[in-house]
């Protein structure tokens, strides 16, 4: 336990050195500005979509960039030379993406809640920021694991939202119709926009919720059971 304390402590202090961790504060003061310049009765249209993007995509950027950052430096090899499980490694960065969406995600709820009278499900933002941040946290470490450089990352998450994100970001600016959204479903990006929709008070069918938890779930441990964990000890030794 003093070992994982020690693990999730200096994940801190490395995304906090590569200015991963301002950048992503910085984000959300951006979003805040943003929402006071729409103004109120616009808020809270916008507010469940600034969630969304900075518990996911945010997510994904911050692991991927900080996990390369640590590949130009060799600190993975350092840190497997020391008296700790190898699971330990990956988990603690993990929870430390976890942490910093919430952080982010209640900011912004608090915010929307207290200046903008959106009425939000507490317990539903948490409990879905912590599985959509996990889930995309750990898509960062499949990029890690199977891209070469930072740049390559970085075109990745772009692919990935043109893909993904962007149809969600239209249909929740219903730019889209209704009927979209049994077609993407199968998105990932969806189904945790479903989610933070949800806990800001959004009609959400029922079945499409149960299959967005699920599906989260899934992808999550099949990113980690057959990529993650069998290839990023690997690709640390590697390079």
């Amino acid at each position: 336990m003093n070992n994982f304390g020690t693990l999730l402590k200096g994940e801190f202090q490395r995304l906090s050195k590569y200015k991963i961790m301002q950048a992503g504060i910085g984000v959300s003061l951006l979003w805040v500005a943003t929402l006071f310049l729409i103004g109120p009765d616009d808020a809270g249209m916008f507010l469940p979509l600034f969630v969304f993007m900075d518990v996911s995509l945010m997510t994904v950027l911050l692991i991927g960039s900080g996990l390369f950052y640590e590949r130009q430096e060799n600190t993975l090899k350092t840190l497997l030379i020391t008296p700790t499980k190898f699971s330990h490694i990956i988990y603690s960065k993990l929870i430390t993406a976890v942490i910093i969406a919430l952080q982010s995600a209640l900011i912004l709820g608090l915010l929307g809640y207290f200046f903008f009278d959106v009425g939000i499900q507490f317990h539903y933002l948490i409990a879905f920021t912590v599985l959509i941040s996990f889930m995309h946290a750990m898509l960062g470490f499949v990029f890690a694991v199977l891209l070469k450089d930072f740049p390559s990352l970085l075109a990745s998450i772009m692919l990935y939202m043109i893909v993904f994100a962007f149809p969600s970001i239209f249909y929740a600016l219903d730019i889209l119709s209704t009927t979209w959204s049994y077609i993407l479903i199968i998105s990932p990006t969806h189904a945790s926009m479903l989610l933070v929709e949800l806990a800001f008070g959004e009609p959400v069918n029922g079945w499409m919720i149960v299959v967005s938890i699920v599906y989260l779930i899934v992808i999550t441990l099949v990113f980690a059971k057959w990529i993650v964990f069998p290839n990023y000890f690997k690709k640390a030794i590697e390079d």
